[in-house]
């Protein structure tokens, strides 16, 4: 007879995770996961408006302008206005955004094989399945944009590939 885990330590331990993640992929681009978590939705869905990218991050609106405004003062994002919406701006890469994204994701490429080492395609597919559950209890139906989903995340296997991350 199995024992359940109790719920509280599956959340300190996706809290615990999700951190060493973000620390280490932190350090190995030399990018915050704020700044590539916008430039990477903005790459995805070129001239997204800021309130859909406000909605799929849920974050703090304001959050969200301050790091844009530092994206564009870097010269990564441009905002242009919207042609429907005269008080909307529409989000997009410059070229050196585009050539930014390219760097990071030859990287996180590495640090995503790093990540999964050792869990099966059925570990990550429940893993997947229980966090969308997680998320659509708490009432979040912002489903993730096209080409998001974890089947078209899920990092290409090289052998002999060097070890980027981790002890």
């Amino acid at each position: 007879m199995s024992t359940r885990i109790p719920v509280s330590t599956i959340f300190l331990r996706l809290g615990k995770a999700y951190h060493a993640a973000t620390n280490a992929f932190e350090q190995a681009t030399g990018v915050s996961a704020a700044r590539w978590r916008l430039l990477y939705l903005i790459s995805c869905q070129p001239g997204i408006s800021q309130r859909e990218l406000v909605r799929q991050v849920r974050v703090d609106p304001g959050s969200i302008t301050r790091q844009l405004n530092s994206l564009q003062t870097d010269g990564l994002v441009e905002r242009r206005d919207d042609t429907v919406d005269a008080r909307a701006f529409r989000l997009v890469l410059t070229r050196r955004g585009r050539l930014e994204v390219a760097r990071v994701l030859r990287i996180r490429a590495s640090f995503l094989d790093t990540l999964v080492e050792g869990l099966s395609e059925s570990d990550l597919r429940a893993t997947a399945k229980a966090l969308d559950r997680f998320t659509a209890n708490l009432g979040d139906d912002v489903p993730l944009p096209p080409g998001l989903e974890p089947a078209a995340e899920e990092p290409q296997r090289q052998a002999g590939r060097k070890r980027v991350f981790g002890p």
